[in-house]
């Protein structure tokens, strides 16, 4: 009976992955001009989880991609070579047991950063309560668990703060991640740690690269708040963000953000027209430099059994 299950399970899967594959990819356009798609991997099943469900990086030689599954407290890591595209490294039920029995359950995007000389993994990792002070983990690039953890939240809380207040009563409310934490983004360059609210951020919260002790805020401007960011990068001194947002009611595109990290202004980089009969779910992004060029890899999960790393060239 297993032996059947399985043969009748793969058949499925094939057909969902062979037609998934003809459809066509999400588009990324500037000014109204459509930016060269250069490649496309498809990761199904457990390597679908693991490589990019949820966030990607890079070091420049590989990719380092997360997922989740959140219902089971289920998140994976993998190590990703990106010119072949194989999967060099996976590695399941990476959430230490320590925070799964706190009931932290998904992590998010991830971000690369050399520190001190090591190649680190900063990974986002969301407890059950929107309200809980959510976690930046820190990972080796062998996926393992350093070991190195912090809280992310904005000034220190206080009894003249509201300590003993559920975090949309306090009066400083709006400092806080009180909606989850589905993506950190790190400047090695300048050594600090960016991260915002899921929904309705108007601000960018500022901490230490090494120590992860709060820095300060950087209010965005150009817009009044931004909705549903699941992932960002810094490149060129500049905030990337992935927004799964629509541009209006209705429509089917999304959007790619950019916020000057010297002022704070924001505007929107690129349009991604998600055409087609795949509702895609928009999650990670990272930038890269090859031979002269500057790249653009996005995850995008089809609601089905595949990932998707979708690779533009930024030209323009």
């Amino acid at each position: 009976m297993t032996a059947l299950f399985t043969r009748i399970w793969t058949f499925i899967t094939a057909i969902f992955v062979f037609i998934t594959g003809l459809l066509s990819p999400p588009g990324l356009h500037k000014g109204g001009e459509s930016l060269p798609l250069v490649e496309t991997k498809q990761l199904v099943l457990v390597d679908a989880l693991a490589g990019g469900g949820q966030g990607i990086t890079n070091d420049g030689t590989y990719y380092y991609t997360s997922g989740s599954l959140a219902g089971i407290q289920l998140a994976a890591l993998a190590k990703i070579d990106m010119r072949t595209g194989e999967i060099l490294q996976k590695e399941l039920d990476v959430i230490p047991a320590e925070f799964k029995a706190l009931d932290y359950d998904h992590i998010g995007d991830l971000s690369y950063a050399e520190v001190d000389g090591e190649g680190l993994l900063y990974c986002a990792l969301e407890n059950l309560d929107d309200n809980a002070d959510h976690l930046v983990l820190i990972y080796d690039t062998d996926l393992k668990y350093t070991g190195r953890y912090a809280k992310m939240r904005g000034y220190e809380i206080t009894e003249e703060l509201g300590a003993n207040l559920p975090a949309d009563e306090r009066p400083d409310a709006g400092q806080f991640l009180c909606d989850g934490l589905p993506w950190c983004a790190a400047d090695e360059e300048n050594g600090k740690l960016y991260c915002a609210r899921f929904k309705g951020a108007d601000r960018l919260y500022v901490y230490d690269l090494r120590t992860l002790s709060f820095l300060y805020e950087l209010p965005i401007t150009g817009i009044d708040q931004v909705d549903r960011i699941q992932g960002a990068e810094v490149y060129d001194g500049a905030l990337y963000l992935n927004i799964d947002h629509e541009t209006e009611e209705g429509a089917k595109d999304r959007i790619v953000g950019k916020i000057d990290l010297a002022t704070g202004a924001y505007e929107t980089a690129y349009v991604r027209p998600m055409t087609g009969l795949i509702d895609w779910e928009s999650e990670g992004l990272t930038i890269f430099e090859r031979d002269g060029k500057t790249y653009l890899t996005i995850s995008d999960y089809d609601h089905t059994v595949a990932t998707y790393l979708h690779t533009y060239e930024m030209v323009g």
